[in-house]
């Protein structure tokens, strides 16, 4: 498998192969060839469906729609050319492999920027610096001016309301009281407001609170650890809760490791006020599946139980069932291996939901959630043990 992005001709070609043959896209208009041009290109794929656009003003789609969908890699990412040209698949190019010539920067994949620094890079070589100051892109942030000041030195020019060396620092942030463990976040030029860790509360979180029942606001996450998973029979999985919603879609629960694309998971959330089931044992064979007859939003509590045996996933609603289905009759994938991992409500705060479930959601859960039961326990999770998790209220008190 590959995933290639290149220059052919003066246009932008992307390649990729996930198993059952090269997909083909090329742009719609050439760069310009004489680098007194910045351009932006986006690309990717969701499952087989690749896209491609330059500039954002002409898109190329692929309409592939069947085959494989997860791409298997497991190589390091490389940049302007690679190690061993010889390494290349011919079907990765077209023509012979050369290296880039010309510069980049910006680089983002999967919605997180990879850091091209010495420190951020594996490895390279015959790479220099743009414009050979310390000012280069992105030093100051947040609209900042950067200056060289000498060799390997610059500062930064902030503009209202940063400040800080890199204009990274709200001024309203700059003497916050939030207490220690909790983020703060500028609400104004001069105010702020505290995002507190699991467990705390109050103005600055400095208060011990509950967690029985999860007030989750849409920009809220838990991250649990199951210290039982060693000794779990992933074969035979089932997590069961009770929630109440505030707005029909987001994810309530992710059962998973949530760091590569082909990793398993079992997600539950709302989807237009309905109950929506997806499940990965690898290669995302079995496409989710909503219960459009099912209305769970808002404003009642509702018990959710999702068994999985193998590959026929059952679903039950207030002791109702209302799914029973088997993902794969081929038996191709039996086990869920989600490494221990569940997420509740989102993910980490600098993660985007609908890149981390590459759009099976497009947003955190707003609601409250309690009683939540792993495989056949018969003690409910234990929040405050194994987890960490930020913007998460107790049910009875208020978001301030």
């Amino acid at each position: 498998d590959f995933f290639c992005l290149s220059l052919t001709s003066g246009f932008v070609q992307l390649r990729y192969n996930l198993g059952d043959g090269t997909h083909v896209l090329r742009s719609a208009q050439r760069v310009d060839p004489h680098g007194g041009t910045w351009h932006t290109v986006k690309a990717g794929r969701v499952g087989p469906r690749g896209f491609l656009s330059l500039d954002d003003r002409e898109e190329t789609g692929d309409n592939a729609t069947g085959g494989m969908s997860t791409l298997d890699v497991a190589t390091d990412i490389f940049v302007g050319g690679v190690s061993a040209l010889s390494a290349v698949s011919p079907d990765a190019i077209s023509g012979e492999p050369l290296g880039f010539t010309g510069g980049l920067r910006e680089l983002l994949i999967n919605g997180e920027e990879l850091e091209l620094t010495e420190t951020g890079a594996a490895s390279g070589a015959n790479v220099g610096d743009w414009d050979g100051t310390a000012c280069g892109y992105k030093v100051c942030r947040n609209g900042g001016r950067c200056a060289a000041t000498g060799s390997g030195a610059f500062t930064c020019r902030c503009p209202p309301p940063w400040t800080g060396s890199a204009c990274d620092q709200s001024v309203g942030c700059a003497s916050n009281a939030c207490a220690r463990g909790s983020l703060c976040a500028a609400s104004g030029a001069r105010s702020y407001r505290c995002i507190c860790p699991l467990g705390r509360g109050g103005r600055r979180c400095d208060a011990e609170v509950p967690a029985d029942t999860l007030r989750f606001v849409g920009s809220s996450y838990v991250k649990h650890s199951d210290a039982r998973y060693s000794a779990r029979n992933v074969k035979h999985a089932r997590v069961s809760f009770s929630f109440v919603a505030r707005a029909g879609d987001g994810v309530i629960a992710w059962m998973g490791r949530a760091e590569r694309e082909d990793d398993d998971y079992l997600a539950v959330g709302l989807e237009d006020g309905r109950l929506k089931i997806a499940v990965n044992l690898g290669e995302e064979l079995a496409a989710p599946v909503a219960l459009r007859n099912l209305t769970l939003c808002c404003g009642t509590w509702h018990n959710v139980s999702v068994w999985l045996n193998g590959t026929i996933v059952q679903v039950f609603v207030d002791l109702r069932r209302v799914l029973s289905e088997d993902l794969d009759p081929f038996e191709r994938y039996v086990a869920l291996n989600y490494g221990g991992r569940l997420y509740f409500g989102g993910f980490e705060l600098h993660r985007n939901v609908s890149i981390v479930t590459s759009g099976l959601f497009s947003k955190g859960f707003e609601g409250s959630l309690r009683n939540v039961y792993l495989f056949k326990d018969t003690k409910p999770l234990q929040f405050l043990n194994n987890s960490e998790g930020f913007n998460v209220y107790d049910e009875e008190l208020e978001v301030i």
